[in-house]
């Protein structure tokens, strides 16, 4: 079984939805980083996202650091954290018809019936809590090297926003990275939660896609072949409970379009830096950076847990019966999957970076550190 990502970083999960715990460890990340906990707890809160249209009680998902940490400094060991599940009670072994579009059967065929699928088990979205605690981690560290992370909502069933353009605004960046429904366009906004709210009204669930994009890199990031940037973000991205399709760039759109429509011409800006008058190609060139934005979309299917009444197979009898769930319901995990995609792009390209700096260079100068509390000291002044 294999829930470890990473060549030069490796991060492992672990634990079950319904278990006492869930967790992962970073393997490889730079000693005398100090951790930047309310960035981290941004992300989580931002995680359970606040539109579900749902009375929802809210836990309280607050990291447990057992390793890796000294007086919130990094040390250099493998960074380890826990997040306690509240209503943690031991598995009753009591076994369930498998429900639709979920990874119920597939996990009893794999583990041989023997798998704690409650609430999803280990394949379920709760694991995503390391993912964006790691994430975060990540992030504010490419921070103080320029280079930020940051994704929106493209679109929720048919209702869509702007996409990024060539340049990304910083200010947009800013505003996107601390919002709980970050569109671009804010009449998209209102049409997507209008939309949820009538999904959420007829006990069904919806879809969408949510697009990411990375600033500030320079080109040369990643390697040819089977270590290139597009095919790990790829390997990370379809990690993620209920991503079910990814793009780079003009993504699928490259099928419909001529050569000459959609060329990425390189040009020189007023600086004196190495630009395209595009970015069809989504800031890659052979699966390596080129030193325009890195823009991806992912596109997340609809939740199956549905209170609309379903068929399933009941095993013990093979006979097709009604399943009827009564457990939260979601209108669209969109919203909330948000941060889970600027988490899993931060820890991608951070494995890229350290690829090509090396763990020693990675070191973070007094310059770097000054500059990066300057600019939060600028963010809170002008709040």
């Amino acid at each position: 079984m294999s829930s470890i990502w990473g060549r030069n970083i490796q991060l492992s999960i672990f634990g079950e939805a319904h278990g006492e715990y869930v967790g992962g460890t970073l393997h490889n990340f730079p000693a005398g980083v100090e951790i930047n906990l309310d960035r981290i707890n941004l992300g989580l809160k931002l995680r359970q996202g606040s539109i579900t249209f749902a009375p929802v009680k809210r836990v309280d998902d607050r990291p447990i650091i057992i390793s890796g940490v000294t007086r919130g400094i990094t040390n250099g060991s493998p960074i380890t954290v826990l997040f306690a599940n509240p209503n943690y009670q031991p598995i009753d072994n009591k076994k369930e018809p498998p429900k639709p579009s979920h990874a119920d059967y597939v996990a009893m065929q794999r583990f041989n019936n023997a798998a704690d699928m409650g609430g999803g088990g280990h394949l379920s979205g709760r694991l995503t809590l390391p993912i964006v605690f790691f994430g975060m981690m990540c992030a504010d560290f490419l921070a103080y090297k320029g280079i930020e992370v940051v994704s929106h909502i493209k679109s929720i069933g048919k209702v869509k926003d702007e996409s990024f353009g060539v340049q990304i605004d910083p200010i947009l960046v800013e505003r996107l990275n601390s919002s709980s429904f970050p569109t671009i366009s804010q009449e998209a906004r209102k049409l997507m939660t209008s939309l949820i709210s009538s999904i959420y009204a007829l006990d069904d669930s919806i879809g969408g896609s949510i697009e990411t994009a990375i600033v500030g890199l320079d080109a040369g990031y990643g390697s040819p072949i089977f270590d290139n940037l597009e095919s790990n973000l790829a390997s990370f991205f379809f990690a993620i409970p209920a991503v079910k399709a990814f793009e780079i760039g003009h993504g699928v759109d490259f099928g419909y379009s001529r050569g000459s429509e959609v060329t990425d011409s390189f040009v020189i800006d007023e600086e004196g830096k190495v630009t395209t008058n595009n970015n069809f190609n989504g800031g890659m060139n052979g699966g390596i950076s080129n030193g325009m934005p890195i823009v991806i979309k992912t596109t997340l299917k609809p939740i199956p847990s549905i209170h609309q009444l379903q068929n399933t197979l009941d095993f013990e009898t093979n006979k097709v019966i009604d399943l009827e769930l009564h457990r939260e319901h979601v209108a669209s995990l969109v919203p909330r999957s948000n941060i889970i995609m600027t988490s899993a792009a931060a820890i991608t390209f951070f494995d890229a970076y350290l690829g090509c700096h090396g763990y020693k260079n990675t070191i973070l100068t007094k310059e770097e550190i000054e500059a990066y509390k300057y600019k939060e000291k600028q963010k809170l002044e002008n709040q």
